[in-house]
């Protein structure tokens, strides 16, 4: 009888060995930055700038109320490392855009972007508040794809800029809420895809395009390598939004100034 209860012993040793294993073959390696050549590691960090090659345009879905800006900076860009599967790369940031107009007859007959709800003055500039971004893959047929996306949202609270308008408009302040996804592009003539499992291809600077079809799903891998499907969505004007545009992104030194030589790379 004490046999048995052995054998018993060691079989459950075996399947609890056995469901260990099977955890960690399940987990998956997600995407991470790389630097001149080295993984950008958990605790490591590396500056970034980014600015605008096309124009930024934040839209609700009846199209009744637009707001366009012609240029786009980030503050304290940096993205963060990440150790193999421990999760995505991530980027923190805050992002200005300027050059902003409210396009005629856009919420409301005559309204302007303003410094502060009912304002007379007229505003050019958006700040928005603290956002975090995390390396995500695309969402095909319900399950995992392989197309690299960015996925940027508030650091805290789920506000990204509050906006005010001024003159006769149909609404004099709205939040931008949410989370926006863009497509991590090559920086050439092509704007092609970036896919994993492609070889990876240091460049001095990629490109993030947010599409004019909101990407709604995203395969997102937590700290422990589990993936799963995470829905996302921008609100304002208290509807679904549109939010299009193309960003350029380069490293940084510690000042925050440009090098123009270094190169890196979205892909592991």
């Amino acid at each position: 009888m004490k046999r048995f209860r052995l054998i018993g012993v060691a079989l459950l040793a075996v399947f609890a060995l056995g469901a260990v294993v099977a955890s960690a073959a399940q987990a998956e390696e997600g995407p991470s930055f790389t630097v001149s050549g080295a993984r950008l590691a958990a605790g490591k960090t590396h500056n970034i700038l980014g600015k605008a090659v096309k124009p930024f345009v934040l839209t609700n879905t009846l199209g009744t109320a637009k707001v366009e800006c012609a240029a786009l900076t980030t503050e304290k860009g940096v993205i963060l490392g990440s150790n193999a599967g421990a999760g995505p790369g991530t980027d923190n940031e805050i992002t200005i855009f300027s050059e902003c107009v409210n396009p005629k007859g856009s919420n409301g007959a005559n309204c302007h972007l303003a410094p502060s709800e009912g304002s007379e003055t007229v505003s050019k500039t958006i700040t928005t508040e603290p956002l975090k971004s995390e390396q995500v893959e695309s969402v095909v047929s319900g399950t995992k794809g392989n197309q690299l996306l960015e996925e940027f949202f508030p650091a805290k609270g789920a506000v990204f800029v509050t906006l005010f308008f001024g003159g006769e408009c149909s609404v004099l302040a709205t939040k931008v809420s949410g989370q926006v996804v863009g497509e991590s592009l090559l920086d050439n003539t092509s704007e092609g895809k970036v896919e994993l499992g492609q070889t990876a291809q240091e460049r001095t600077s990629w490109l993030i395009k947010f599409p004019t079809t909101p990407i709604t799903s995203v395969w997102l891998i937590n700290s422990s390598g589990i993936g799963k499907i995470s829905k996302t969505e921008q609100v304002a004007f208290g509807e679904k939004s549109v939010q299009t545009g193309t960003s350029l992104v380069v490293l940084a030194n510690t000042k925050f100034e440009a090098e123009p030589n270094a190169t890196w790379s979205p892909l592991p």
